[in-house]
C-alpha cells in the first residue's frame, strides 16, 4: 500500500501514459516516505508499459538493476559504506545491454548521496550520453551531496511528509503510532512490525520530556553517548524536533524547551552533523548546554 505524495504519482503515471518518460530521475525527500518503493514500482511499470500498479505479482524483472550502499556494523554502530566508482562501472556494463523483458533497463541507485565524487563523475558520463533503452533513478534524502551537473540532467520528483490523516489509514487507529510516525509511512510499518520500536519511541518521548531537568554533567554524558553513532543521532534529533513541534502547536507545555526556538537550534545542529566533518560530540555538548 502506498499513501501520500499523490502529485508525484500522477506525474509519473502521465509520463508513462504519454510516452514521455525521462532518461533520468531524482527522487528526493525525507526518509521513509516511500521513495525507493515507488522507484521500484515505477521501474516495473515503465518496463511493462503499464500504469503504476502497487500490487506485487512476485515476478523478478532482470531489467531492474538496484545499487545501494553496503551496510557495515562495528561495535553496535551501523554505517552505510560509500558507493564507489567500481560499482557504477559494473552496472554500466549491464545497463548498456538490450532489455530482456520490455522497453527499458532501469537502474535505481538508493541513497545516491553516498556515491563518492569519482562515482558521481562516472555516472555523469552515462547521463551525458544516455542510452535510449535505459532509465536511471536516483533516490536520496540528502541531494545537497549530489553534484549539480547530475541534478541538472535529472527530472526532479519531490517527496514530502504525509499528512497524519493519511497516516491514520495504516496505523491501526493507534494514536501513539500516528504521533511517532513523523509523517513517514515507512516508520509506521516498522513500528507495527516490531513492538520494541514502539516501546523505544515511548521511552524516548519520556526522556525528552525530562531533558529540561537534566544537570550539566548528565547532559554532557548524554552528548558523549549519542556521539558514538552519527546516523542514529541525526534520526533522534529529527524525532525531537517533530515531537517538540507537535507539543508547541498543541500548547501542551509552557516550558521554554518545547518551543520553535528550541527546534531551530536542534535543526541547525543536526544539519551541521549531517553536512560537515565537525566533531559530533562537541556539537551535541554545545546544543545540550544551550537548550
Amino acid at each position: 500500500m502506498f499513501i501520500g505524495n499523490a502529485k508525484t504519482i500522477n506525474l509519473l503515471n502521465k509520463a508513462i501514459q504519454n510516452s514521455k518518460v525521462s532518461h533520468a530521475y531524482l527522487f528526493s525527500g525525507p526518509e521513509s516516505v516511500g521513495k525507493f518503493f515507488l522507484a521500484k514500482i515505477f521501474a516495473r511499470s515503465v518496463i511493462r508499459g503499464t500504469e503504476l500498479n502497487f500490487k506485487d505479482d512476485g515476478k523478478v524483472l532482470v531489467d531492474i538493476l538496484i545499487l545501494k550502499p553496503e551496510i557495515e556494523e562495528k561495535k553496535g554502530v551501523t554505517k552505510e559504506k560509500e558507493i564507489k566508482v567500481e560499482h557504477i562501472r559494473n552496472v554500466q556494463k549491464n545497463l548498456s545491454l538490450f532489455p530482456y523483458d520490455g522497453k527499458y533497463k532501469v537502474l535505481i541507485i538508493n541513497d545516491a548521496h553516498k556515491m563518492s565524487v569519482s562515482a558521481q563523475n562516472s555516472l555523469l558520463k552515462i547521463l551525458e550520453e544516455p542510452n535510449e533503452t535505459s532509465i536511471i533513478i536516483l533516490v536520496t534524502h540528502d541531494d545537497s551531496k549530489i553534484i549539480s551537473t547530475i541534478k541538472s540532467r535529472c527530472q526532479r520528483m519531490n517527496f514530502s511528509l504525509v499528512d497524519l490523516k493519511e497516516i491514520e489509514k495504516i496505523a491501526d487507529n493507534n494514536k501513539d503510532v500516528i504521533k511517532f510516525s513523523m509523517g513517514r509511512p515507512g516508520l509506521v510499518f516498522k513500528i507495527l512490525e516490531n513492538e520494541d520500536e514502539l516501546d523505544n519511541k515511548i521511552k524516548e518521548l519520556e526522556d525528552l520530556k525530562r531533558f529540561s531537568d537534566l544537570g550539566i554533567n548528565e547532559r554532557l554524558k548524554l552528548a558523549e553517548k549519542m556521539s558514538s553513532d552519527s546516523m542514529k543521532t541525526i534520526q533522534r534529533l529529527e524525532f525531537w524536533t517533530w515531537i517538540i513541534r507537535l507539543e508547541a502547536l498543541e500548547n501542551s507545555h509552557s516550558a521554554e524547551f518545547f518551543s520553535f526556538k528550541t527546534i531551530e537550534k536542534i535543526e541547525k545542529s543536526a544539519e551541521t552533523i549531517k553536512s560537515t566533518n565537525a566533531n559530533t560530540r562537541f556539537i551535541l555538548e554545545n546544543l545540550f548546554l544551550e537548550i
